[in-house]
Parts: C-alpha cells; sequence; structure tokens
C-alpha cells in the first residue's frame, strides 16, 4: 500500500471512530424528574414507574432518573425550569394555575363526579385543549395522572357539613381558589408551604388541612390530627410534564415511548390512588384517628356558586373549559 493509500486509510478510520463516539454520545439522553413529597407519595410512585418503563423500553438511548421531595426546586420553579429548557420533566398540580389561571377549572370543588369521569374528560375535548395550551407555553403532556380525590382532616370536630369548618383554621396550598373554597365553607383558610406543614399542626398554628389520605399516612399526620372526614371535596390532577424543547430534541421513536409510558403511568396512578383510598383509611383509623362520611350532598350545594364566581373572576375561557369537563359525563 502506498503511503498516500494509507495515510488515506488511516483518515477513515479515525473519521469512522470519531462519527461512532459522536453518535454514541449523542444516543445517550439523561432525563431528569422532580417531583414533591417523599417515596411513599402517589408523585413518586408514578414517575418512578414511568422512568422504569422509558428505562426498559429505550435500550439504553433515554434514561429518566427521578427527585423526589422537590430536591430539584419547588413546584412553581419547576415549571419555569421547563420552560426555559433545564429541567427535563416534572409533575404539577395545583400551581399548574400559574402559567394558566383557566386550569383551575379542574380544581373546582366536585367539578369531577368519579374517576370514570375524570378519565372521560382528559381522554376527550377537555385534555385534548389543555394539551394545547401547555404546548403553547413551552410543555409537553406526557399524562394526566392522578394525585388523589382530597378529604379533610383537623382537630376540632368530624367535618359532617360545611358549616362544620366554620372558624377552623385550616391550611391551604398557595391556590386563591383553593383559599376561597374554604372561606366559603366558613373555614379560617390561609397557605403554607407542604414541607412546613407537619410542625404547623404539631404547634397548633392551623387546626386542619386538606389533602389525598396518602399523604395523612407517608408524612403520619396522624400524629397531629385527630378527625378525619371523607368529603372528596376535590380531585388533584398530577400533570406529568416536560420541557418541550427537551421533547424535541428526541427523535419520534422516543418521543413514542416517552408517551407510551406517560399512559401507563396514569393508569399505574389511578391504581396507587384506588388502593389508598381502600387501604389507607382503616391505617389511620388504628392509628387513632376519628373517621366519619361527610354530607356530599350538602358539600356539593355549597360549592356550586363558587363555579359561576370563578369563571367570572377569572375570564376569558374559564367557563368554556368547565363546560367541556361538565359535558365528559
Amino acid at each position: 500500500m502506498s503511503l498516500r493509500n494509507l495515510s488515506l486509510a488511516l483518515c477513515l478510520v479515525v473519521a469512522t471512530t470519531m462519527a461512532a463516539a459522536a453518535t454514541s454520545v449523542a444516543a445517550e439522553v439523561k432525563l431528569r424528574a422532580n417531583v414533591p413529597g417523599n417515596q411513599e407519595g402517589i408523585a413518586y410512585l408514578g414517575a418512578k414507574h414511568f422512568a422504569d418503563i422509558v428505562n426498559e423500553r429505550a435500550g439504553g438511548k433515554v434514561t429518566v432518573k427521578v427527585f423526589h421531595s422537590s430536591s430539584l426546586g419547588d413546584q412553581v420553579s419547576s415549571l419555569e425550569s421547563m420552560q426555559a429548557g433545564t429541567l427535563d420533566i416534572s409533575t404539577i398540580e395545583t400551581p399548574i394555575t400559574t402559567i394558566d389561571s383557566i386550569l383551575g377549572a379542574t380544581a373546582l370543588p366536585y367539578v369531577f363526579t368519579g374517576r370514570e369521569h375524570v378519565a372521560a374528560a382528559f381522554n376527550g375535548p377537555a385534555g385534548a385543549w389543555i394539551e394545547e395550551r401547555l404546548a403553547a407555553k413551552g410543555l409537553r403532556v406526557l399524562g394526566f395522572m392522578e394525585g388523589g380525590f382530597r378529604q379533610i382532616t383537623n382537630n376540632v370536630r368530624p367535618i359532617v357539613t360545611p358549616a362544620d369548618l366554620k372558624g377552623v383554621k385550616m391550611r391551604t396550598p398557595s391556590s386563591k381558589l383553593r383559599i376561597k373554597i374554604f372561606n366559603t365553607y366558613g373555614a379560617n383558610a390561609s397557605p403554607l408551604p407542604f414541607k412546613e406543614l407537619y410542625t404547623a399542626l404539631q404547634a397548633g398554628v392551623f387546626d386542619g388541612q386538606e389533602n389525598p389520605v396518602i399523604w395523612a399516612k407517608s408524612t403520619k399526620f396522624y400524629e397531629v390530627q385527630k378527625y378525619l372526614s371523607i368529603t372528596n371535596h376535590l380531585y388533584t390532577v398530577m400533570y406529568l410534564l416536560m420541557s418541550e424543547s427537551a421533547y424535541q430534541k428526541l427523535d419520534a421513536d422516543t418521543q413514542a415511548i416517552l408517551k407510551q409510558a406517560g399512559r401507563e403511568a396514569t393508569a399505574y396512578s389511578v391504581e396507587v390512588g384506588i388502593k389508598a383510598d381502600n387501604e389507607i383509611v382503616d391505617f389511620l383509623k388504628t392509628k387513632g384517628m376519628q373517621v366519619n362520611q361527610a354530607d356530599i350532598t350538602a358539600f356539593v350545594a355549597a360549592s356550586k356558586p363558587i363555579w359561576g364566581d370563578w369563571a367570572t373572576e377569572t375570564g376569558g375561557d374559564a367557563q368554556k373549559l368547565i363546560d367541556m369537563i361538565a359535558g365528559s359525563k
């Protein structure tokens, strides 16, 4: 082989090696998913199920690592980071309204009559419409996971009707709508970060709080709360979101894997929520909590005016989304 041919062959080998290395590096995508709550919460369990599916089916091209307890930032900062492209994936609940107040319609009391209604709404026109709105804000919806139906715990009395909440100091998330709901019921509601809630309940700063029962177990609220009232006053939608810019960097096959994993994680989160409702209430009874069924008819009647007031105050397409959800029954 001539010197010239040898030189060309060596160049070809080097170029091929470099191309293969570049392809290998480009093919390995590491995605970070940030969730609130600990490893017993639905957010973590749902996101972990999503990550396991992606990690298995992507064949090493993509790996998802889940960070719990908001270790990469709270939900508001997670939304901002995904929009900026510095965070890949996060689960978002009530704070979704910080970027689109219209989505508060999904957090109206008793807007969903049950899990079948939830599925019909998010698998239908309402879900598609929400996906379009969030895509316009740089957020790709991978799933509408379950956060759970919310119940009331407190240290004052069993809550049977809204009148029983009169004067009860209730902690809520940082949501004007949630505060409005409980003040309408007669409570004295104000927000507090979730991570500070146990201590606040223990110190008597708040009498009660409202969350899916899974939190009463995982954060040991049963140690500082006496009464659990089954109100089902609100269904928590847990949006599984991905930065649109990060999503668009992936090939079509990988995108398809992520979307399918999101659908399966959504179904799994519902299973976790149903199991929690069936088993955790019994567990809380063994820990000394007094459990009662609320008068749902009375709560629904007290909640209806909130819908119209909220739609008027919010304006825009607020009523449109309410109507789409209601029409999904």
